[in-house]
């Protein structure tokens, strides 16, 4: 993969891979959305970065309407094919940042594992100006909480060597700073919901394949990393636990 390519569209190169293997979003985290946002029956949803549609299924399923902008033409693609049963959701592909704003028009904006991406304090201030009047921002992520395991132990000499400048992502620490500081924003509230799963082998590593700081992995370090992994996990049985904590961040427009 070009080293010219933002890790953040590199998900679009994987489009059906990410549909495949990445995990979707619990109901209890769903329902909690709607009702600290107040969404109206048939209310209006922006959504930032749709990707394949993970969190936009079952908002229209409720009957909201959605805009859904997503920047990605491969997975903007299969959104619109999974949604086609839903007509009063729109997919467009574009990015948050070059969408034609429409001022104080929506009840939601909503963002699934794609908030990160945008610099925090403009991107606040941009979801405030297209929200109605006490309408919400709702912030979501799946984040992995897997350090306990052994099998995360295992691999950490794995990180250490193919990624010794790597830390922690801060985004999620971003964007609740950034709504905070934000004063068209008040009443932040966090709700967290845990989960696991046990991936197969070839489960997991299709999983990994669509992270972008493995996709934009330069080869051969790319096929190194990946063997590796893969001699771990068939030393630990052939399955891979991960424990999950889904996170939301949401607050109401004053």
């Amino acid at each position: 993969m070009s080293d010219l390519i933002p890790r953040q569209y590199s998900f679009n190169q994987v489009a059906g891979l990410y549909d495949e293997v990445r995990p979707g979003y619990p109901e209890e985290i769903i329902e909690a959305t709607v009702s600290l946002s107040g969404l109206p029956p048939e209310g209006k949803i922006l959504e930032i970065g749709c990707g394949t549609g993970k969190i936009t299924i079952p908002f229209a399923a409720r009957g909201f309407h959605i805009l859904a902008l997503e920047p990605g033409n491969e997975l903007a693609a299969i959104a619109l094919q999974k949604c086609q049963s839903y007509p009063q959701v729109k997919i467009m592909q574009k990015s948050f940042e070059s969408w034609p704003l429409e001022q104080e028009a929506f009840d939601l904006v909503l963002a699934a594992q794609a908030f990160h991406w945008i610099s925090p304090d403009y991107g606040c201030a941009r979801a405030a100006s297209a929200l109605k009047r006490g309408g919400a921002i709702a912030l979501v992520w799946n984040i992995d909480v897997s350090e306990h395991t052994d099998f995360w132990q295992s691999t950490q000499h794995i990180y250490d060597a193919y990624y010794p400048q790597t830390v922690k992502s801060t985004g999620i620490d971003r964007s609740r700073e950034a709504l905070c500081r934000c004063d068209a924003f008040d009443n932040l509230s966090e709700v967290r919901h845990s989960w696991d799963k046990v991936y197969t082998c070839d489960e997991y590593l299709k999983l990994l394949d669509t992270f972008s700081n493995h996709r934009t992995l330069p080869e051969p370090k790319k096929t190194l990393f990946f063997r590796d992994m893969t001699e771990v996990i068939h030393r630990s049985g052939g399955v891979v636990p991960r424990y999950y904590e889904t996170l939301l961040l949401l607050a109401r427009k004053r």
